[in-house]
């Protein structure tokens, strides 16, 4: 915060001028006392260009102090400029003397003695001068009002300076006006209890917090989302003065793919902590959507979870800009009743939250992250009783645990799918028709329809069949059905024949298909420990559902021919990764399919008995146990 300055102007032609200067020692040694540099203009009125230099000097200050015992010819001027600005403005006269015109207003103003040598007259005066003082200090001198109000100042000064360039008329002064009035409007808007203007400033009005000693301030910071674009390595340090925690909310799968990302946040974090020894608590946690109680204090018209919260009734956040569809507003309002409900919204998001501390890994925030929320679990009661819809709406995040690079594998059998439909149109010139089996919570499909769809959408919008004729999945589950159905929405697939069924593989799959794919599905069809029989009996039935020259694409775990070894490999990244022992031992054991998984080799030479050739990809860690695998079937 800025200094503190008072203006003080007297007269020497005042009576008993002994008594005056006693005054004003008083003043000023009282003014001293509160931390305020005084200006005594009687000491510079020799200065040229007074007016200016009169108006320069109030301008700059937070109080101004007259003495009114003469109607000088100055003092209306001082006073009604102090007036104009909103300064507080205390006005001392000796006792007995004229009355200040009415047009003063009503201005603080205290009497001394008129006799220099009055010990107690002047004592009462430096007590009452003191306590009116620390009054102020409380109100129009404290310290949010007087930064406001140079500001203020500040503002017009430069917008006086940009008018003054301009002695006639000219096309800038319309910009100026132009640009001023939209940045009144905005500060306008809510009257004297909310303003909202561009997100940008908001770095700005935050490093002015500095200055607050009135209570705690909270806030969260949406690192998914990126109007706050200071959370960086060169992150301002203005950002975290005076807050006492703040809650950084990541995307949950920074805990895995994005891993660097999330080691990024933790440097910073780090260099937080260590500025602020004490007094700045850091709560980290993953983004999630609202539920059916929760609600932005901002309403829906909010951006991101980004909170402030300021004791004892200031809320700020984010807001679509009702110009821009794209921009961001900054919403700061005071207001007991939404502070109330945004400090439950707060409290809501740290109570899913863990908390920081230095030396902290990446992999000890998934740990806390996987311990607090139940991710990864496997419960033994899906096994017989079904799977409730919060699995598979949080299946992405449960997956992740359990499957060594699970994305990288999702995408690497969507690009072996999209390469083998390439290949097969090009190839016959005619459309290609697609078979998913086993698509569970959709992750495959919610890759490779999208990419269908935008394929064939020039062919649709010319009214001509496109290379895919049909797309045709199939799960054995009416959860999961159901639940991908919501998702993908298959009649609002334009240009795209998508049907999602629920069957079990090869069930009710009548024709042949040109690419027949899925993804962890393929253990599941051979099942565990296969035998030769069983294998055979596998690749007859896709011979007699792919078409001449089509292809089978899955993405799998596979066996090894000296068997546990890569299990145990597996296991060891799972414990590695974050998931309790116990945790990782209950997955295990209840999908057997898995870890008794056929060996690749022994399912080329299936392949090869009933005429297909076979691909392998290695994805991911080649000491872990998980392949992408395509049998092209012979012409």
């Amino acid at each position: 915060m800025a200094r503190l300055a008072a203006f003080l102007a007297w007269s020497s032609q005042a009576p008993n001028r002994v008594a005056v200067d006693r005054a004003v020692a008083v003043v000023k040694r009282v003014l001293g006392e509160h931390g305020y540099e005084t200006y005594d203009w009687f000491e510079r009125q020799s200065l040229k260009n007074v007016h200016d230099k009169v108006g320069d000097e109030i301008t700059d200050s937070d109080l101004v102090v007259l003495d009114g015992t003469t109607h000088r010819a100055n003092l209306a001027y001082e006073a009604g400029f102090a007036h104009a600005l909103r300064l507080p403005l205390i006005v001392v006269k000796q006792n007995g003397s004229e009355r200040l015109p009415e047009n003063f207003g009503e201005p603080n103003f205290l009497v001394y003695p008129p006799e220099a040598d009055d010990e107690e007259g002047f004592t009462s005066f430096a007590n009452r001068f003191d306590a009116l003082l620390t009054e102020l200090a409380g109100s129009t001198l404290g310290a949010g009002q007087r930064a406001a109000r140079r500001s203020r100042n500040a503002l017009g000064d430069r917008l006086s300076r940009l008018i003054d360039g301009y002695p006639t008329e000219h096309a800038g002064l319309h910009l100026i006006s132009g640009w001023a009035a939209t940045l009144a409007g905005q500060l306008d808007s809510g009257g004297a209890a909310q303003f909202g203007v561009d997100a940008d400033y908001y770095q700005h009005s935050f490093a002015s917090l500095r200055g607050w000693e009135g209570g705690r301030i909270r806030a969260i910071a949406d690192l998914t989302d990126e109007t706050e674009q200071f959370w960086t390595r060169r992150h301002p340090e203005e950002m975290t003065f005076n807050v006492s925690e703040r809650i950084f909310l990541v995307d949950w799968t920074w805990f895995f793919e994005d891993e660097d990302r999330l080691e990024q946040q933790i440097e910073l974090w780090e260099r937080h902590k260590a500025r602020h020894a004490e007094g700045y608590d850091i709560y980290v946690a993953t983004k999630e959507d609202l539920g059916p109680g929760e609600v932005h204090p901002l309403g829906q018209t909010a951006v991101g979870h980004h909170l402030l919260l300021a004791e004892p009734d200031v809320v700020g956040g984010y807001q679509v800009h009702p110009a821009r569809a794209d921009g961001r507003r900054l919403v700061i309002e005071r207001d007991p009743h939404r502070y109330g409900s945004a400090a439950e919204f707060y409290d809501g998001v740290l109570n899913r939250s863990s908390r920081f501390e230095p030396g902290m890994t990446a992999a000890d925030l998934r740990r806390e992250w996987l311990a607090r929320t139940g991710t990864g679990r496997w419960d033994p009661e899906w096994s017989t009783n079904g799977f409730p819809r919060g699995y598979f709406e949080h299946y992405d995040r449960h997956i992740r645990c359990w499957i060594p690079h699970y994305a990288e594998l999702v995408q690497d059998c969507a690009t072996a799918v999209f390469r083998e439909v390439l290949r097969t149109y090009r190839a016959r010139m005619r459309p290609v028709e697609l078979l998913e089996l086993g698509f569970w919570a959709g992750r495959l499909t919610r890759e490779v329809v999208p990419w269908a769809v935008h394929l064939n959408r020039p062919f649709y919008d010319l009214e001509q069949e496109g290379p895919i004729r049909r797309y045709r999945a199939i799960e054995r589950t009416e959860q999961s059905a159901r639940y991908v159905r919501e998702l993908l929405r298959p009649e609002q697939q334009t240009g795209l024949d998508l049907r999602l069924a629920r069957s079990t593989p090869w069930e009710e799959v009548e024709g042949r298909y040109d690419v027949v794919f899925g993804a962890l599905v393929l253990h599941f069809l051979i099942g565990p420990e296969p035998a030769v029989d069983a294998l055979d009996a596998f690749f007859t039935a896709a011979g007699e559902h792919v078409a001449a020259g089509g292809a089978l694409v899955f993405t799998d775990v596979f066996g090894r021919e000296n068997g546990q070894a890569a299990v145990e490999l597996w296991q060891e990244w799972m414990v590695r990764n974050g998931l309790a022992k116990d945790a990782v031992d209950a997955y295990l054991a209840a999908n057997e399919a898995m870890t008794t998984a056929v060996p690749v080799t022994r399912l080329r030479e299936a392949a090869t008995r009933h005429g297909f050739g076979t691909l392998v990809r290695v994805v991911g860690d080649r000491d872990l146990p998980f392949r992408t695998v395509v049998f092209r079937s012979e012409e």
